[in-house]
């Protein structure tokens, strides 16, 4: 029985960490095992994946159809905003793979980067990643990382220990399986719903290798350690003032399930980790029912977001391409940019609202901008957190019983974006004086 527990412990825990954590080389670039299997998938069979998203991006919008007619569809019920935003996505993807439609979705590189890159990863994403980390989640390891880091998270962010692993799985593996954690232990009593609201809002990033895409883009790779260092520096240090802030000091504390509280730690740090992980580990169900419920729970999730965020990015998009909205969305930060120093300040102006359609935007924004302003761009870009191609739509649809609304996002980035200006604006001024960015 020993034996037994401590493998259900183990097991999970390693294979997550290869999984998730271990960086390798490949294809000339340094990545996770996690991405190296999405990319394998992706690239080796790209037409049986397309079908794919596609049925599973339908299922979810018919599901969501029929949801007000039965309870036995009660998941996908939701608001009539929400409604709408599926099945305009339901359509929008059968306009994209069949090539009927409005003229103006086929123009450029819309449909390349919707259904080619963004909708199709995380379709493949959220199953692979949800049943491995359902392993994790209630094998012990969320458990052993949470009572290490209740020291850090508690007192700073508000959150409870066990939310590092969801931090850390954003970190280094997608924002949506981070998402798909947040939600899980949620549902299950583990997160109020500020708790919930908190890690979803303030650490659901791009990965680190995601940030190291743009860098590449904007020819700084080789700063990467720098770039890195202010992507950390803006997460943690805005997150640290965002929760004791409105809107989300206002979250009720409220839960959906009976709360878990974490236990009372009554010995050395570690030895208390191990111990509470093992006995979670005990209690759990068979690696193998563990891993199936998860892929199914994945199927699911991603069938219940891919239409909203095929609808919610392709306006953003359009918008961004045919409007001049953003150009005026961006005046307010043009005289910050002009009383900081910044060279060519309206362009980095219209960069910084661009992020809130799509994270990459800023990236192509700035491309031919001098080396001050892409490396701030860069990790301004990538530490602003909310952007409505993806995780937006993602956050409000998964966390409904919170709720998660449109006004709170757009709050929240106005907030992030004017905490990371002059903090980011003045790290990267530092680097300019030492000689590093010339």
């Amino acid at each position: 029985m020993e034996r037994k527990k401590w493998f259900k412990f183990l097991f999970p825990f390693t294979l997550g960490f290869f999984f998730f954590f271990l960086p390798v080389k490949y294809g000339g670039k340094l990545t996770v095992p996690f991405d190296i299997a999405v990319s394998w998938i992706r690239n080796s069979f790209p037409r049986q994946v397309d079908i794919y998203t596609l049925v599973l991006l339908l299922l979810g919008v018919g599901l969501t159809i029929f949801a007000p007619f039965t309870h036995r569809f009660s998941k996908f019920r939701t608001s009539i905003f929400i409604y709408v935003l599926r099945i305009l996505g339901g359509l929008i993807a059968i306009a994209f793979f069949t090539g009927y439609g409005p003229r103006f979705l086929f123009e450029g590189d819309l449909k390349k980067f919707m259904m080619g890159l963004l909708v199709p990863s995380v379709a493949i994403i959220i199953p692979i990643g949800a049943s491995i980390i359902n392993m994790l989640t209630s094998t012990g390891t969320l458990d052993f990382i949470g009572t290490l880091a209740r020291p850090l998270m508690k007192p700073v962010y508000k959150i409870p220990g066990r939310s590092a692993l969801d931090i850390l799985t954003s970190w280094v593996g997608s924002y949506s399986v981070g998402l798909y954690i947040t939600k899980n232990v949620f549902m299950k009593g583990g997160y109020s719903k500020r708790e919930a609201f908190i890690i979803a809002t303030c650490f659901s990033t791009v990965s680190i290798g995601f940030v190291g895409v743009v860098a590449s883009t904007l020819n700084i790779l080789h700063l990467f350690p720098l770039v890195f260092l202010g992507y950390f520096i803006g997460i943690f240090l805005t997150a640290a003032i965002i929760v004791r802030i409105p809107p989300t000091s206002k979250i009720p504390q409220d839960y959906v399930n009976i709360p878990i509280p974490e236990a009372e730690i009554k010995r050395h740090l570690f030895r208390e980790a191990v111990n509470q992980a093992l006995l979670t580990a005990e209690k759990s169900p068979s690696l193998l029912s563990l891993f199936i419920k998860g892929f199914i729970d994945g199927l699911f999730l991603a069938a219940l977001i891919l239409s909203t965020i095929a609808s919610v990015g392709t306006i953003a998009l359009l918008l961004a391409r045919h409007t001049s909205i953003f150009n005026y969305l961006a005046l307010p930060f043009y005289p910050l940019y002009k009383l900081i120093g910044f060279p060519q300040p309206m362009k980095l102006s219209i960069a910084t609202v661009l992020e809130i359609a799509e994270m990459y935007l800023p990236t192509i924004a700035v491309k031919d901008a001098p080396l001050l302003s892409r490396f701030f761009i860069a990790i301004l870009s990538t530490s602003q957190l909310i952007f409505f191609s993806s995780v937006g739509p993602m956050i409000m649809d998964m966390f409904r019983e919170i709720p998660v609304k449109f006004s709170h996002l757009l709050i929240l980035f106005l907030e992030r974006t004017l905490i990371l200006i002059p903090v980011l604006g003045a790290y990267t001024y530092l680097l300019y004086r030492l000689g590093v960015l010339r």
